[in-house]
């Protein structure tokens, strides 16, 4: 008798690992798949640097193009986050494809045992496909009905939770609800102390003006509220009363939660704004896991570049 599989979930018709290597096999295939994204199949899209001119031809032996007017050459990776690296360009769309479809993300140590990197290499390719990200998500804002609240990331404090922890870092969450009441955007960014200051600068940055925000009942929301917004506070007491008031806000918080200590087990402050725009930019993209590759490979191309350096020293 034949199984009846009407309730199972579909599986999404992702990139297999097989089709991966089938495409990006070799570094050829990788450079003309980077042009065509950047430029078009015919340098339709491309403008020199330089000069600004808009023709040029390409030379396949060296993998470059030539700028028609001013000869300069520029390769698939300049100005980009790949800008100035020697690591094969099939280990870079492999974190990427692992970045994209993997919601638990891939840990440095990880990604460096199976594409044969070391660690410190590892871990600033996936810090600059994260900040590539960020910048993608920097072009949106959330609008109309939007859940704000502050969690804490960090281990365990002895003593103190919530909003009297000490040593955990304060994270700004806010979900966008559609007219239905289900999330369709989420942005998280951690800021200096859970308090009117830092909450409204998060709001400006993330949350449109003019956008009704439902929040608890600490005070530092009406303050919040008084930069153009409206508001709506109900009084929770906390525990599950909380999450049953604001229960996606509380399922997105869980679930980055779940990433950070499954993956990576502790971040720093330093480079927690990195992770949660890995998790946004996953979660804001959720009901198209099948192209979710294909558009992180051209934010990875559109973005800024992203030195070693200022990794390091946090400023990004």
């Amino acid at each position: 008798m034949p199984d009846n599989d009407s309730h199972k979930i579909p599986i999404p018709k992702v990139m297999t690992v097989a089709e991966f290597f089938q495409r990006f096999g070799d570094q050829d295939a990788c450079h003309e798949h980077l042009k065509t994204v950047r430029w078009g199949h015919d340098l339709e899209r491309f403008a020199c640097p330089d000069c600004g001119h808009t023709r040029g031809w390409w030379l396949p032996r060296r993998q470059l193009v030539e700028c028609a007017d001013c000869h300069r050459q520029t390769s698939v990776t300049a100005g980009t986050i790949m800008h100035g690296v020697r690591t094969p360009l099939w280990k870079w769309l492999w974190a990427i494809y692992q970045l994209a479809h993997d919601k638990k993300g891939i840990a440095a140590m990880e990604l460096s045992k199976q594409v044969r990197v070391c660690y410190e290499t590892a871990w600033t390719m996936l810090h600059k496909i994260r900040a590539a990200m960020g910048q993608r998500d920097q072009r949106y804002t959330l609008q109309g009905l939007v859940e704000v609240d502050e969690c804490y990331v960090g281990g365990k404090e002895t003593g103190r939770i919530g909003r009297g922890a000490e040593t955990k870092s304060p994270v700004a969450v806010a979900v966008e609800l559609n007219v239905d009441g289900k999330p369709r955007h989420v942005a998280m960014r951690a800021i200096e102390r859970a308090d009117a200051v830092s909450l409204r600068k998060f709001a400006e940055c993330k949350i449109e003006k003019g956008a009704t925000l439902k929040t608890d009942g600490w005070g530092a929301y009406r303050s919040v509220a008084k930069a153009g917004y409206e508001h709506v506070a109900t009084v929770t007491g906390g525990g599950s009363k909380a999450a049953e008031t604001f229960p996606w806000l509380h399922t997105f918080i869980g679930n980055m939660k779940r990433m950070i200590l499954g993956t990576y087990h502790s971040v720093s402050r330093k480079h927690l704004n990195h992770y949660l725009a890995e998790f946004d930019y996953r979660a804001n993209r959720r009901w198209g896991e099948q192209g979710l590759f294909d558009r992180l490979v051209i934010a990875a191309v559109s973005a800024k570049p992203l030195t070693f350096k200022k990794l390091t020293t946090g400023a990004t």
